[in-house]
Formats: structure tokens, C-alpha cells, sequence
């Protein structure tokens, strides 16, 4: 009986031990030294756990969309700032900054401010 209990507790430790890793490091994806703005709208709003996103369409320097995903807080982070699943809907203006990522090609960014221009709505992280 020991043995099993041991077992049991050995595999939910490893299990919640890979969970732990599995989890990315802001600094790795984002360069907290490199700050972005972009300014566009918005086609998608996920308000969820680990991490919320948006994806906004932004017109590109030389004229053509660029789809940008911006990560964001946990639902429980966000709701803390009054934000809820529906604070931003598809087709809403924003300009939003943030932390670029490591990859400039990649067109994503930590969010850090966001701000819609319709009626001058705004949010500013912690992580300015």
C-alpha cells in the first residue's frame, strides 16, 4: 500500500514538474529593452488562461496588413482590471505598445499599454 501511495504521489509530481517547465519565460520571447507601437484593429480578442491575446490587422510601411498577436494577462489578471471578454470586440481601433519579440519578423508583442481611439479607453500594465 505504501509503495502505491508512493507511486501516486511520485506521478503527480512529475506531471505538475513538466506543467512548471512547459511555461515560457517572458524574457525568452520578448526583449524588454526593444518597445513597439503599432496602432490598428482588432479581429480577435482571446480572454483566457494561462495568457489572453489579441490579434489586431496593422498596416504595414510598405502598404500592405501585417497580423499582429499581442499577449496579454490571465483572464483572472485582466478581470482585476476591469477587463472582461467582451472590453474589446473585432473592428475596434487601438494603438497599443509593448515588449517586441526576439523575432522582429514575427509581428508579436507583450502588451504593455492599450488604448482605443473611439472613445479614448485605456489600460496600462504593470510592465512599462
Amino acid at each position: 500500500m505504501k509503495r502505491r501511495i508512493f507511486m501516486l504521489t511520485a506521478v503527480i509530481l512529475l506531471v505538475g514538474a513538466g506543467r512548471a517547465l512547459a511555461h515560457h519565460s517572458f524574457n525568452a520571447e520578448y526583449d524588454g529593452t526593444q518597445k513597439v507601437q503599432v496602432e490598428g484593429s482588432v479581429t480577435e480578442f482571446a480572454w483566457r488562461n494561462p495568457h489572453s491575446f489579441m490579434k489586431i490587422d496593422v498596416m504595414g510601411k510598405d502598404g500592405t496588413m501585417e497580423s499582429w498577436t499581442l499577449e496579454w494577462g490571465s483572464a483572472t489578471q485582466l478581470a482585476n482590471s476591469q477587463i472582461t471578454r467582451t472590453t474589446l470586440k473585432p473592428g475596434d481601433k487601438v494603438v497599443v505598445n509593448g515588449r517586441a519579440s526576439r523575432d522582429p519578423s514575427a509581428h508579436r508583442m507583450l502588451l504593455t499599454d492599450v488604448k482605443r481611439a473611439s472613445d479614448g479607453w485605456e489600460w496600462h500594465g504593470q510592465a512599462r
